[in-house]
């Protein structure tokens, strides 16, 4: 089955990934993570969390993890979401096999927390805005003297960086806009290409949207390739403080790698994450003609909706609709759904509302179907989860394992979906995948085994 057949023109495929998440550093290291239940869940003891309702636990990237990626990706200027942001996007590059100059222009969409370096403490916002409004009140609508304004100012934060030893992170947020657009930057200086880029924010359903833009991009043409990635760090007593209050947050006092549940009874909240994924795109003709001859996955199609009915509780009937319609972009039956990587959060509302529409659209089918929840392991990373869990969907289908969720050992039966203890090997054509975010954001996408799937390597060098 080709999107030929489906009137979507050349087919998108996925020719590079990375990924640096709590429980590993590289693709090879995640997946065996996943196979293996290693989780990358811990105790939050770097901040008092006493007083919280909830939220003690957290997916952290460890020191070691942490030091590698600072060493392949650490630079003056860059904060630590751009530092996961570029150790990501040059795994999936190397993965890909992309050496610039490119002979077309090439197109980057990434989602990161902003403004502020760590994702947000309120006075970072305020320090932000302020800024900005004394640079527009002074500047008005000059491009040129603000683009003068904003390479000052980033220069001026470099050589505080230099002079103090301090990482340029540590700094004050007023020139986290400049910094931003390094990000774009280097990578095009890599590409030797002229880009098309788009930031976007879609909270935990931009990582999906992002890949849909980007594979709509590819089919017009405007671009030869792409470059999808996603990079979140929110571990602050602010952030857990939101949530907490939220009463989104796990509430489990137990060992911390069982704090995250998807579909167990005893679910009782998210744990949140600092992690970053990159794809690289491409039409699979394109990908041919630079000598590329296997694949990760097809994206088949995808539905997408904003529901503002409710601000953060999910709705039965809008999920359903987005998974018939990546069912129907896709041209496949529910009948043709091998798998579903969930977006499984483990909070008590997203996934019964997510179980429930799943029934709705495969009914019975739901009992031989395969569920697979990567969060169980590694936390939440918002807008990062759906690029990072693609990469588990992608590798599910070249090789043929569907993970287990290993912290789901008392199975909710109000959601009945089908989870395991340990891999299930089977032959894997098609993955449903699912992202659903606060504001009323919903994302599902069709991932398609390609003909020519990439093989595992013969000695995987994972690091762990």
């Amino acid at each position: 089955m080709t999107n030929e057949k489906h009137g979507h023109g050349a087919d998108v495929v996925i020719t590079g990934m990375g990924v640096v998440t709590p429980n590993a550093g590289s693709v090879e290291s995640f997946w065996e993570a996943n196979l293996t239940g290693r989780s990358g869940l811990s105790y939050e003891r770097r901040m008092d969390l006493s007083q919280l309702p909830c939220g003690w636990v957290a997916g952290i990237i460890p020191d070691d993890i942490k030091k590698s990626v600072e060493d392949r990706a650490g630079a003056p200027g860059r904060s630590w979401t751009d530092m996961l942001l570029h150790a990501t996007v040059d795994e999936a590059l190397r993965d890909a096999r992309v050496e610039g100059p490119l002979d077309r222009p090439a197109g980057l969409l990434w989602s990161r927390v902003s403004p502020g370096p760590s994702g947000t403490f309120p006075e970072e916002y305020v320090a932000y805005m302020e800024t900005v409004a004394a640079r527009y009140k002074e500047l008005g609508d000059d491009r040129a003297a603000t683009l003068r304004r904003l390479r000052a100012e980033r220069a001026e934060r470099v050589e505080q960086a230099a002079r103090t030893g301090r990482s340029a992170s540590d700094s004050a947020s007023s020139a986290d806009a400049a910094e931003a657009t390094t990000f774009p930057n280097a990578v095009a200086r890599r590409l030797g290409t002229p880009l098309v880029t788009m930031g976007l924010e879609a909270t935990c359903a931009g990582g999906l949207r992002a890949i849909a833009e980007a594979a709509r991009l590819l089919r017009t043409g405007r671009i030869g390739l792409a470059v999808v990635a996603a990079s979140v760090s929110r571990n602050t007593h602010y952030v857990l403080s939101q949530y907490g209050q939220l009463m989104a947050l796990s509430r489990w006092k137990g060992a911390a790698e069982q704090a995250s549940m998807p579909f167990d009874s005893r679910r009782s909240g998210m744990v949140i994450n600092e992690s970053s994924a990159a794809l690289v795109l491409e039409t699979a003709e394109h990908a041919r003609r630079r000598g590329v001859d296997t694949v990760h996955a097809v994206i088949d199609g995808w539905g997408l909706a904003v529901d503002i009915s409710h601000v953060t509780a999910p709705r039965i009937d809008t999920v359903e609709r987005v998974v018939r319609g990546a069912l129907a972009h896709a041209g496949v039956a529910p009948d043709d759904i091998d798998t579903v990587n969930a977006h499984g959060t483990s909070t008590r509302l997203n996934d019964i509302t997510e179980a429930r529409a799943l029934h709705r659209v495969f009914g019975r089918r739901m009992r031989e179907i395969d569920v697979c929840a990567v969060k169980s392991l590694t936390g939440h990373g918002s807008a990062a989860s759906g690029v990072v869990e693609s990469t588990v969907a992608a590798l599910t289908l070249c090789r043929g394992v569907v993970p287990p969720v290993v912290t789901c050992t008392e199975p909710d039966p109000k959601c009945d979906v089908r989870t395991s203890l340990t891999p299930v090997e089977r032959p894997v054509d098609t993955v449903l995948k699912n992202s659903f975010g606060f504001g009323g954001q919903y994302a599902s996408m069709v991932f398609r085994r390609p003909p020519n799937p990439r093989p595992a390597p013969a000695t995987s060098g994972a690091e762990h």
